[in-house]
């Protein structure tokens, strides 16, 4: 694909909401009381959780939100379960693909006893709703459960990086606990084989069954030595968590970094991404979760999705660092990161 191509992608994306249906006429219909969501995070109120609860104060349905964080711990996650099922809400919220997982099940393992059956669900942030196993299929789930992807299709992602620069090798470090990050190494490795390029993958080191953040700069480092051009940062929370360690890293060793999600360039150290951003999939999740409590729509009618709108995300300062400056076809769409020019 080249920079005209993705130019053009763009430009005709449109706003995820441009088109999305007014439920105000439908909500006044509706019972008084709001309607109880529960909301189960994996690490914390972000972005996502924010635009999920701003699309219905925007379209003025009225929600209770009872929201728990998992704080990455999986133990709670069963306790989760049963909580939403006692308090009988209306919808659950899944953030993530760990939460979504455990809580709602997936492929032939889907148990009414441990897992939200009967209650409505809708997920959010998860990278790759198929391959991970939580739905067969993205046009439905066939089941109680819709909801939304916020990874760009693994091609453009590769298009993008090579339009800013071309690489034989590229290069990822990446958590062997996270189902996110081996699912990306089959397909990064795959388009990999027909544009011409090898994909060099590191696990970070684990010990009692947590990876280990310390273990980061070694592995960097030893994708550079082995010649990778280029550093892949797929959607993965440790990572993400540990992205000023990882995106550090790689500067350091001038090691052009490339984010799968907005974070790591927006707030780190990485030098672009291409991404849809967390708010705008927190809303598109919302539209999903108001067709089912105002519209009355089953959940296995509603297809799988991601948003319209790609956003180009460019760190500059680490651009300047590094010396690597983006062809001015890709400057002109990208939403540039620059502090010094915003002062």
């Amino acid at each position: 694909m080249t920079i005209r191509r993705l130019f053009a992608i763009v430009l005709l994306a449109t706003g995820v909401l441009a088109a999305a249906p007014a439920f105000a006429e439908d909500a006044a219909k509706s019972p008084q009381r709001p309607f109880r969501i529960y909301m189960a995070l994996w690490r914390g109120w972000e972005e996502a959780a924010q635009g999920f609860q701003d699309y219905f104060a925007n379209q003025g349905i009225p929600v209770e939100l009872i929201v728990r964080d998992a704080g990455q711990d999986r133990a709670k996650l069963p306790d989760f379960v049963a909580e939403a099922k006692r308090l009988n809400v209306d919808l659950v919220f899944t953030w993530g693909t760990t939460v979504s997982l455990d809580m709602l099940g997936g492929g032939l393992d889907v148990d009414p006893a441990k897992h939200i059956t009967a209650i409505p669900a809708v997920f959010a942030i998860v990278s790759q709703p198929v391959a991970a196993g939580l739905v067969p299929d993205m046009a439905s789930s066939g089941r109680n459960i819709t909801g939304t992807s916020y990874l760009v299709p693994v091609e453009t992602q590769m298009n993008l990086m090579q339009s800013y620069r071309p690489f034989r090798k590229l290069g990822m470090v990446y958590n062997p606990l996270e189902r996110n990050s081996l699912v990306a190494i089959d397909e990064i490795s795959a388009v990999g084989r027909q544009m011409g390029f090898e994909l060099k993958s590191i696990p970070v080191d684990v010990d009692g069954g947590r990876p280990l953040a310390a273990s980061i700069p070694a592995k960097v480092a030893a994708l550079k030595d082995a010649g990778a051009e280029m550093l892949y940062i797929p959607p993965d929370t440790f990572l993400n968590v540990n992205r000023e360690i990882l995106t550090g890293a790689a500067l350091e060793r001038k090691l052009p970094s490339f984010a799968a999600a907005e974070n790591p360039v927006k707030d780190s150290k990485a030098l672009f991404g291409g991404v849809y951003r967390y708010y705008t999939v927190g809303q598109l999740t919302g539209l999903k979760a108001a067709e089912i409590l105002v519209r009355g729509k089953a959940p296995a009618e509603i297809p799988i999705e991601p948003p319209k709108k790609l956003s180009i995300i460019l760190n500059m300062p680490v651009a300047r660092q590094l010396g690597i400056y983006p062809p001015m076809k890709l400057l002109g769409i990208a939403e540039v990161i620059d502090p010094a020019k915003d002062k």
